[in-house]
């Protein structure tokens, strides 16, 4: 099923400056050490503004053009969601099949800043909520699909800018609640994807939300999932996104 990334982007918004205007800001996020929820908003509304700026102007931003955030709480909210709605303004108005700047392993287009924004956001959505002691819910379909856009952009990008072996041995995904499976094999460089059921050296089944945030190595707070056949191979593919 597509996704309306453009309209799931708003409530995600929304969701994630509530939990910054409920704080407290000085809360730790748990899934990135040295952060706390004031510094992942910070991080949030940069990342807004150099996607707007990479979508509308088709180069690469430089980084001083992005100004640095406010530090008093009002005025860090407002920026926040300042960032957010110029971001969503901005997809609004460029087609998604439009030429673009962005580093991921994908065309140029500009539609893959709508489905890269949303994965963003719902994760940090969900590390802002987890923060102040909410229990913040994922749409499974949702989920299911950012699992997909991990496998298929983040995660080859992840190895072509940070270096590193992925490994040898295989892993099949499998989502209990939505439709989502896939098999992952590598030569220890280059990631093969199929999204398909397949036996695995290893596999791990959960619901979309559970396997999402195990993938991106937030584990800390998410549902158990299973873990079938050689535990130490889906181990070394989990720990890829932590």
């Amino acid at each position: 099923m597509d996704l309306d990334y453009l309209a799931l982007l708003r409530p995600e918004l929304d969701a994630f400056v509530a939990a910054l205007e409920d704080g407290p800001l000085d809360a730790p996020i748990a899934a990135c050490p040295g952060w706390d929820l004031a510094g992942l908003g910070a991080h949030v509304a940069y990342v807004h503004r150099w996607a707007t700026a990479s979508l509308l102007t088709a180069k690469p931003p430089p980084p001083e053009s992005i100004p640095d955030a406010p530090t008093a709480p009002r005025a860090l909210v407002q920026w926040v969601r300042d960032g957010g709605d110029a971001l969503i303004a901005a997809l609004s108005q460029v087609p998604v099949d439009a030429p673009t700047w962005h580093p991921f392993p994908a065309p140029r287009v500009a539609g893959v800043w709508r489905r890269r924004q949303l994965c963003e956001l719902v994760v940090h959505r969900w590390d802002a909520q987890d923060a102040i002691g909410r229990d913040g819910a994922i749409e499974p379909v949702v989920a299911s699909d950012a699992i997909d856009e991990y496998f298929s952009i983040m995660l080859p990008r992840r190895i072509i800018r940070d270096g590193g072996e992925l490994p040898r041995l295989s892993l099949h995904v499998h989502c209990t609640d939505t439709p989502g499976e896939w098999l992952l094999t590598s030569d220890g460089n280059e990631l093969q994807l199929r999204r398909e059921h397949a036996k695995g050296d290893a596999a791990v089944r959960g619901t979309a939300q559970a396997l999402l945030l195990s993938l991106w190595g937030r584990r800390h707070r998410s549902p158990v999932i299973d873990v079938v056949g050689d535990p130490l191979v889906a181990d070394a593919w989990l720990a890829l996104g932590g």
